[in-house]
C-alpha cells in the first residue's frame, strides 16, 4: 500500500513488516517496588541486543516519558510489569524467551498499594472547590446521609493487542501505530529520541474500538521502539501478546467516591460534601482533565444550593490507570444517582421522584455558573424510556415480589432502572494540542473528494458518517469520498479521537469546508481545496477561579438508558435481560451507523458491571479466566433516536453508554437484592451473601 495514496483502510500493525527489522520483547519487573535496580551482563546469542538504562547512557537519547516518568526503570522499580529493558533479535519467539530469562537485581521495598487512605507524596492532583455554607446547612439539616461507592479496574480488551514499528523511510523516521491521538506520538518520540519533529513521520494503523484506552501508552510504547531504532539503525517492531496486553496495558481507574448529603423531609438536596480519590496507578499524564471531569459529572443532572466537591488523583506502585468509555466521568456519575436512589428509599418514594424533584432546572445552576439556557430534557426522556421498557409495571411487580419472598427463596430475583444523563462536549484540559482540531478537503477535476485529517483514524462507521455529511454538501455520490491516510507529515496538528469528543467536530469541520467548496465550485476552476480549523470548547472559568460546571450542558447530547436484570439464585451471577437506549444527540447522520456503535459500547459497558475487577497483582491465568458477557448472555438492546430531524447539528454519543448504564445497572441490581452493594462490579459469592443477609 502507498501509505499517501487515499485510501479508507489503515494497515493492521500485527500483519506490517520491512526488511531487516528486529522484534522487541521487553524485560519486565516481578515485583511492585524496589531500589537499587541492576541487570546482570549475560552472553545472548549472536544478533541479538539489550537495551535497558545503563546502555542509554552514552547514547543521544532521552530515556524519559512524560512528566520524567522513565522509559525504562532505573535505578528505582516502581510497579509490577515495569519495562526493565529489550531483548531485540531477528526470532520474535526467542527474544521473548531471552527477555523472560533475563537476571535481575534489587532491592525489594515495600509497595505503596493502599489509595483511599494516601499520603501527600502519593498526590498526583488535587482540586476542590465548594459554593454556599456547606458546614451550615449541614449543622441545622434533620436528614444527613453519608454513602461510600466504589468502582473497579477494568481491562479494555482492544481488537490488536499494544505496540509499535519504527521504520526508516530515506531521512525520516516513520512510526507505525494504533493511537487516538497521532500529534502525541509524534511529539514524545522527537522528544525521547531526541529526533527533529520534521524529520518524524507517523503513519497510524488500524485502530478498532479502543474506548479511550489508547490515547497516551501508545506514544510510550512508540518512544521505545524509537529508541532502539535509532540505537540499532534498523527497523524494530514491539508487539505485546494477548497476555502482556492484559497484565501491562492501561486500564480504568478505580474510584471510591464519598457522598455527603443533606436533604429535607421530601428528599431535596440541601448540601453536598463530595470526596472523589481515583486511583491512577503509578502514572497518567491526564490526571487533570479526570479529575475535572469527575468533579464536573458528580452533581449529576441536580441542583443543590451548597456544595463542596474534594477530588484527588491519587498515585500506588500497580500498572497506569486511566479513562475508559470516558475521561472521568463515569465514577462520578454512577455515584450519585446510586446516592440519590438511595435518598428515595429513605423518603418512601421511587427513584423517578426523588430524581424529577431534585433535577436542576431552565435559568438555575450549581456553584454560581452560568445558568442553564435551556431545560434538561430529563421529563421527555424518562416519559419514552418508562413506556418502551414498560418500566412502571415491572418496578411494581418486582418490589411486589421481594416483599412476598424477601429471602429470594423462589428463585426469582429481578430488578429495573433507569437513569438520564448527558455526555458535554467541552474539554477540561489546559493542553492546547487536546483541543485542536483540523481538516482539509480538495475536490478534483473528476469530482473526487479527498478528505485529509488525523482523525482518518477513526473506526469506520466514523468514516462513514463523514463520508456522508460531504457527499450531502457536495451532491457527489458517497462512492467518490475518500480520506488521505492520517500521516503526520500530510495533516495539520489535531487533537485527541475520544468517544467524549472529536467525531462531532470533525463532522462539523467536514460540512464547513465542503460547503466552502460548492460556493466557489461553479466560479472556479478545478481542483478546489477548503480548509477549517477549530478548538473544542473549555469549560467555563467561575469567579473564584476554578473551572466547574458552567455550561456542561450547551452542547451536552442526552441519553436515558433502563437495564433489567436477573441474578442466578445458584451463581449469584448477575444476568441483564434487556437494555434500552433513549437517546438525543442532535441530528445522526446514519442511523444504523449509529445504532451499530451505540450497541457496541453498551456491551462494553455491561462488562464494566459484571465478573470480577482486574487484578493488578494477578498472574497470566487471570487472563483465562477474566469475565466478559459471553455471547449466549447479550441482552436485548433496544435503541431510539428522539428529535433527530429538528436539527442540523450533530453530536457525540459515544460515550453515554458507559455513563449511564454502571449507574442504571447498579440501580437495579440494588432492587434485586433489596439491599445496597455500592460497588460495581460484584463477583457471584458477593452477591449471595447479600441475599443470604437479613434485610
Amino acid at each position: 500500500m502507498n501509505p499517501k495514496e487515499p485510501t479508507d483502510s489503515l494497515p493492521i500493525l500485527s500483519a506490517m513488516g520491512f526488511p531487516g527489522m528486529v522484534h522487541a520483547s521487553t524485560i519486565r519487573s516481578t515485583v511492585a517496588r524496589a531500589k537499587n535496580f541492576s541487570m546482570l551482563r549475560e552472553q545472548l546469542p549472536p544478533g541479538y541486543i539489550r537495551i535497558a538504562a545503563p546502555e542509554l547512557a552514552g547514547e543521544n537519547v532521552d530515556p524519559a516519558f512524560a512528566e520524567g516518568f522513565p522509559l525504562f526503570a532505573g535505578p528505582s522499580i516502581s510497579y509490577k510489569g515495569q519495562t526493565l529493558g529489550l531483548i531485540l533479535g531477528p526470532d520474535p519467539g526467542l527474544c521473548d524467551e531471552l527477555a523472560e530469562a533475563a537476571k535481575v537485581e534489587y532491592d525489594e521495598e515495600e509497595p505503596e498499594l493502599e489509595w483511599e487512605s494516601f499520603s501527600s507524596s502519593q498526590i498526583a492532583y488535587r482540586y476542590a472547590v465548594d459554593f454556599g455554607d456547606v458546614d451550615y446547612v449541614f449543622s441545622k439539616s434533620s436528614r444527613k446521609e453519608r454513602s461510600v461507592y466504589r468502582n473497579g479496574i477494568f481491562d479494555h480488551y482492544y481488537s490488536e493487542p499494544m505496540g509499535a514499528l519504527v521504520n526508516w523511510e530515506y531521512d525520516k523516521m516513520a512510526i507505525y501505530c494504533a493511537s487516538q491521538w497521532p500529534d502525541h506520538v509524534r511529539k514524545a518520540v522527537a522528544a525521547a529520541a531526541k529526533v527533529s519533529i520534521g524529520d518524524i513521520v507517523v503513519r497510524p494503523t488500524h485502530l478498532g474500538r479502543s474506548f479511550d484506552g489508547r490515547l497516551w501508552f501508545p506514544s510510550y510504547v512508540a518512544c521505545q521502539a524509537a529508541i532502539a531504532a535509532k540505537i540499532c539503525r534498523k527497523p524494530v517492531k514491539i508487539l505485546y501478546t494477548r497476555e502482556e496486553d492484559f497484565l501491562y496495558t492501561l486500564k480504568q481507574a478505580r474510584s471510591a467516591v464519598t457522598i455527603k448529603s443533606a436533604s429535607d423531609d421530601e428528599g431535596r438536596l440541601q448540601a453536598l460534601d463530595i470526596k472523589i480519590i481515583i486511583n491512577i496507578g503509578v502514572f497518567n499524564p491526564n490526571a487533570q482533565e479526570i479529575i475535572h471531569q469527575a468533579a464536573a459529572a458528580v452533581t449529576g443532572i441536580y441542583a443543590c444550593p451548597a456544595i463542596r466537591i474534594e477530588a484527588y488523583a491519587i498515585r500506588s506502585n500497580i500498572l497506569p490507570l486511566g479513562a475508559m468509555g470516558s475521561i472521568g466521568a463515569t465514577h462520578a456519575l454512577y455515584s450519585i444517582e446510586a446516592h440519590l436512589n438511595h435518598l428515595a428509599k429513605l423518603a418512601g418514594k421511587t427513584p423517578a421522584e426523588i430524581k424529577a424533584l431534585n433535577i436542576l432546572m431552565k435559568g438555575r445552576s450549581n456553584f454560581g455558573a452560568h445558568p442553564l439556557d435551556s431545560e434538561i430534557p430529563f421529563a421527555k426522556i424518562h416519559r419514552k424510556l418508562e413506556m418502551t421498557s414498560d418500566y412502571r409495571r415491572k418496578y411494581a411487580s418486582y418490589e411486589l415480589v421481594k416483599k412476598r419472598d424477601s429471602g429470594s427463596r423462589g428463585g426469582i430475583v429481578r430488578g429495573i432502572a433507569l437513569t438520564v444523563g448527558y455526555q458535554t462536549g467541552r474539554s477540561f484540559s489546559d493542553k492546547p494540542s487536546m483541543n485542536a482540531y483540523s481538516v482539509e478537503t480538495v475536490l478534483d477535476r473528476n469530482l473526487d473528494l479527498v478528505i485529509t485529517t488525523q482523525s482518518a483514524i477513526a473506526s469506520e462507521n466514523l468514516r462513514a458518517m463523514w463520508r456522508t455529511t460531504a457527499a450531502s454538501a457536495l451532491s457527489i455520490p458517497e462512492s467518490a469520498v475518500r480520506f488521505a491516510p492520517p500521516n503526520s507529515d500530510t495533516t495539520l496538528p489535531c487533537g485527541p479521537l475520544t468517544l467524549s469528543r472529536g467525531a462531532s467536530t470533525v463532522n462539523k469541520l467536514i460540512e464547513r469546508t465542503c460547503r466552502a467548496i460548492q460556493k466557489k465550485r461553479f466560479r472556479e476552476s478545478l481542483p478546489i481545496a477548503a480548509k477549517a480549523q477549530t478548538r473544542v470548547l473549555k469549560e467555563s472559568v467561575l469567579s473564584s477561579g476554578d473551572s466547574l460546571g458552567g455550561l456542561l450542558f450547551d452542547a451536552a447530547s442526552w441519553c436515558g438508558t433502563a437495564v433489567e436484570l436477573e441474578i442466578d439464585r445458584l451463581s449469584g451471577e448477575p444476568r441483564p435481560i434487556a437494555v434500552w437506549m433513549v437517546v438525543d444527540a442532535g441530528r445522526i447522520v446514519k442511523k444504523e451507523l449509529a445504532l451499530s456503535s451505540l450497541r457496541s459500547s453498551i456491551i462494553s459497558a455491561l462488562n464494566l458491571c459484571i465478573g470480577r475487577d482486574f487484578d493488578p497483582d494477578g498472574t497470566k491465568e487471570q487472563y483465562l479466566s477474566y469475565g466478559r458477557l459471553k455471547f449466549n448472555d447479550l441482552p436485548f438492546i433496544g435503541i431510539e433516536f428522539i428529535d433527530s430531524e429538528r436539527t442540523t447539528v450533530s453530536k457525540g454519543l459515544g460515550e453515554l453508554p458507559f455513563l449511564t448504564i454502571p449507574a442504571a445497572f447498579h440501580s437495579a441490581l440494588t432492587q434485586a437484592l433489596g439491599v445496597e452493594p455500592r460497588k460495581l462490579p460484584l463477583a457471584g459469592k458477593e452477591i449471595l451473601k447479600l441475599l443470604e443477609s437479613p434485610l
